[in-house]
C-alpha cells in the first residue's frame, strides 16, 4: 500500500484509495466481508477513526456495506469506478511518435481497466541514455512525496534515479527495446532476434548486401551482434536522407537488403525512393522493419518482409507485471520479451 498518508494530510482519501486497491487486488465480488478493523489497521498502518471514514465514503457510494455488530461488506466492488492505486508513467516526448502515442495511450487506457489511477509525466527532451527524475517534471516530487505506487518508464533510468525510487519504497517497470541495465524488471521487445531472423531471411530471399538503418551510434552498437554494416537516420527526414545516399552509389555498390524497427525511418525512406526515381523504379531493395497491429501501417512496396507488435498486449504485459510486483509476487523472470511475429515474408 502506498504511503501517502507519511507526506499528505488528507489520510482518509488515502485509507480510502487503499481499501480499493485491497478490494480489487482480492478479487472481492459483492457479499464479501473485509477483514477486521484490527486487521486493517496493521495492514494499512492507519488509525481506527481514519479507517471508519474511508469505510463511510465507500458506503455513501455504494461499494461497501456496513452492518451493525456484523461486519462491513463489499456491495458493489466497481460502484462509483473508484480508483486504488497511483501509477506514474515516464514517457519521451510523443510529438512526432505515432508509437510512442499510442503505446502511451494504451498503458494509460489498461490502468484505468485495471482500476487504477495515472500520472503521467513527459520528459524534457529526447535525448538517449539513463534519464534523471528531474528531467520529468513533477516526477521527482511525486516519487519522495509518495504521490504514486509505482512507476512504468518507456525511458531507462540512471542509476541515481532507480536508487532514490528503491530508497523511496517505489517500484518501476521498464518498457523498451534496450537491455535493463539497472533497472529492476521490465518488459523488452527484443529487436536483436528481429534483426538476426530479418537477417536470415533476406539472405533466403537471395539478398547479399545488407545493411540496417539506426537512429543512432548506440543504439547500432547495440545491435552489432547481427554483424551487417549500418546507417544512422533520425525520423522521416534521416530515413530519406539514407535513400539520398544509396541512390548517389553505382547501382552494384547498392544494398540489396534494408533492416529497420522504426516504421517513421522506413516511410521517409521509401517515400524518398520513389519520389527521386519517378517515373520508373529502378532500385527497390527488400526491406525488413515492423508494423504494429493498431497503427495498421502500409507501403508502397510488394517487397517488404514484416513483422507484426501488438502495442496493446506489449503495454498490458508491462502494466500487469508491476501490479503483480506491487500485490507483493515477486517476479521469477524480471525480464519479459515481447516477440515480433512475421506476418510477411519476402
Amino acid at each position: 500500500m502506498t504511503s501517502f498518508h507519511k507526506a499528505l494530510p488528507r489520510k482518509v482519501e488515502f485509507a480510502r484509495d487503499a481499501l480499493v486497491t485491497l478490494i480489487h487486488d482480492r478479487k472481492m465480488s459483492s457479499g464479501d466481508r473485509l477483514p477486521a478493523y484490527s486487521v486493517l489497521r496493521e495492514h494499512l498502518g492507519l488509525g481506527s477513526q481514519t479507517i471508519a471514514g474511508a469505510v463511510n465514503l465507500l458506503s455513501d457510494a455504494g461499494v461497501l456495506e456496513v452492518r451493525d455488530k456484523v461486519g462491513i461488506f463489499v456491495k458493489d466492488p466497481d460502484g462509483g469506478l473508484l480508483t486504488g492505486r497511483t501509477i506514474a508513467v515516464a514517457v519521451r516526448p510523443i510529438e512526432g511518435s505515432a508509437y510512442g502515442a499510442t503505446l502511451c495511450a494504451f498503458i494509460q487506457k489498461i490502468l484505468s481497466e485495471r482500476n487504477c489511477r495515472c500520472l503521467t509525466f513527459f520528459r524534457r527532451s529526447q535525448a538517449s541514455g539513463g534519464a534523471e527524475l528531474t528531467e520529468f517534471p513533477g516526477l521527482e516530487q511525486a516519487v519522495l512525496e509518495h504521490r504514486c505506487d509505482g512507476v512504468i518508464t518507456l525511458c531507462p533510468f540512471s542509476p541515481a534515479a532507480v536508487e532514490t525510487m528503491k530508497k523511496q519504497g517505489i517500484r518501476c517497470c521498464f518498457v523498451g527495446d534496450d537491455d535493463l541495465d539497472v533497472m529492476d524488471f521490465g518488459v523488452v521487445i527484443e529487436v536483436g532476434r528481429f534483426i538476426e531472423d530479418a537477417v536470415r531471411e533476406l539472405r533466403k530471399a537471395g539478398c547479399r548486401r545488407i545493411i540496417q538503418l539506426a537512429v543512432s551510434e548506440a543504439q547500432l552498437r547495440s545491435r552489432s551482434g547481427a554483424n551487417v554494416p549500418g546507417m544512422i537516420g533520425v525520423s522521416y527526414e534521416g530515413g530519406a536522407a539514407i535513400a539520398s545516399k544509396l541512390l548517389a552509389l553505382a547501382p552494384e555498390e547498392r544494398p540489396d537488403g534494408i533492416i529497420s524497427d522504426d516504421d517513421i525511418v522506413v516511410s521517409g525512406f521509401l517515400s524518398e525512393l520513389f519520389a527521386s526515381q519517378l517515373p520508373d523504379i529502378g532500385y527497390l531493395p527488400v526491406i525488413a522493419t515492423i508494423v504494429h497491429r493498431e497503427l495498421g501501417e502500409r507501403y508502397p512496396s510488394g517487397k517488404m518482409l514484416l513483422y507484426e507488435q501488438s502495442i496493446e498486449e506489449y503495454a498490458g504485459l508491462a502494466v500487469d507485471q508491476l501490479l503483480a510486483v506491487l500485490r507483493g509476487r515477486e517476479v521469477s523472470n524480471p525480464r519479459i520479451v515481447y516477440r515480433f511475429k512475421p506476418v510477411m515474408k519476402a
